[in-house]
């Protein structure tokens, strides 16, 4: 028995629609549209240059249930490079992918290997005779929430067991409990690897057994910020390397700036260059979202903002863009509950909108909503900060003398 080396991926989502972005360019959203299949590319030519023996897919390959031509075309391509190079790739469809889609099929090349709607073992041999069982199953229909962790039924005879499963880690309240599963589920499995998809934060839940999720590979939106990629992974007997694997092509990134009262709009505007000077010397692109920490000083108006914004953006130039989609005010609230000229009433609004932790109850009847929940995402805790930040600064404006 020899080891084995693999690329885990998952969360591909081609053909994303990066809908909702207002202002850019159209070389740089043509760019960032490109971005998915570009960092698919990466992967790819990762495949080649680190000789894998195969690849694994875990789901949510195409970003819509009606896949369209040109996607499968292009992905096929890519299957053909390894194919050529003697690496074939196992795949499983997600909730977004899901096989009861409506799409013309592509046919693919010999090397892919697509898991079907029901838990199956796929053989892999290399040519010394090391074997792997791969076991995986693709979403029948959009919404699987049955434990199909059940159905994973390790199939003695090989010397290498691993787990393809697109689904959502228990406890985990921020994405769709999708195909819910354990830790302690997937352990007694007595798998070696367990390669999951769905989540699309990079996370390594457990180092024995080993599980991971490799995250999305390219950043759909503000959400999902920082580099994505994949996973090298080589089994070596009892022993277990893993890698990350760079392959975003666009990066979402959010920077805070300390302001003060005294520096007005020239301090501010250096401020502004000299971190998107500091993000130029990565020599990649970037989606930049501006925080400006005003603390005690004047707040800015919308209008102030929206200029400094465009200014910002006219001077961007470069084959790696860095572009000020956004920029916003925050508020140190402390130093508003702290200051005297505040009324009692106004203090205590604020202090009491400091101690609400409970955004999930107060959100529940929005989500419980059998119309409004189709079309609502998941919200993760820092937007939930978020939320709550910017209600409180509502509360306090409302309140505010000669209002």
């Amino acid at each position: 028995m020899s080891s084995v080396k693999f690329i885990h991926t998952a969360d591909l989502h081609l053909d994303s629609p990066f809908s909702g972005l207002k202002g850019l360019p159209s070389s740089i959203l043509k760019e960032l549209r490109e971005s998915p299949f570009k960092a698919f590319q990466n992967i790819i030519n990762e495949a080649i240059s680190h000789k894998v023996d195969f690849i694994v897919l875990s789901g949510d390959l195409f970003d819509g249930e009606n896949r369209s031509l040109r996607t499968q075309v292009r992905f096929r391509t890519e299957m053909e490079k390894l194919q050529q190079h003697h690496i074939p790739a196992y795949i499983i469809h997600g909730n977004h992918d899901h096989l009861s889609g409506s799409w013309i099929t592509v046919e693919l090349p010999d090397n892919v290997h697509i898991f079907s709607g029901q838990t199956e073992v796929k053989l892999f041999e290399k040519i010394d005779g090391t074997t792997v069982h791969l076991y995986g199953f693709s979403y029948p229909r959009r919404h699987v929430r049955e434990r199909m962790i059940e159905t994973y039924i390790k199939a003695e005879g090989a010397d290498y067991h691993i787990g393809l499963l697109h689904g959502n880690l228990e406890g985990n309240s921020e994405h769709s409990p999708y195909a819910p599963f354990s830790l302690k589920e997937l352990a007694a499995k007595d798998f070696d690897y367990w390669a999951l998809g769905h989540i699309h934060k990079h996370q390594v839940v457990s180092e024995d057994p080993l599980v991971i999720y490799p995250g999305n590979i390219q950043g759909r939106n503000r959400k999902e910020s920082g580099v994505k990629g994949c996973l090298l992974v080589e089994l070596d007997g009892d022993m277990k390397h893993h890698s990350f694997i760079e392959t975003s092509e666009v990066i979402w990134d959010s920077k805070t700036i300390e302001i003060s009262a005294e520096g007005g709009f020239d301090a501010l505007y250096k401020q502004c260059k000299e971190v998107i000077e500091q993000k130029s010397f990565e020599g990649r692109s970037f989606l930049l979202e501006l925080k400006l920490n005003v603390g005690d000083a004047a707040d800015a108006s919308g209008e102030y903002l929206e200029e400094l914004k465009r200014i910002l953006q006219d001077e961007e130039q470069g084959e790696s863009f860095i572009w000020v989609y956004k920029i916003k005010v925050i508020q140190s609230m402390p130093m508003i509950r702290s200051n005297e000229r505040v009324s009692p009433f106004v203090a205590e609004v604020s202090m009491l909108a400091s101690e609400f932790d409970d955004t999930e109850t107060a959100l529940a009847p929005l989500y419980n909503h059998p119309g409004a929940r189709r079309f609502l995402d998941s919200i993760e805790l820092e937007e939930q900060r978020e939320l709550l930040h910017e209600a409180e600064k509502w509360l306090l404006h409302m309140f505010e003398p000669n209002k």
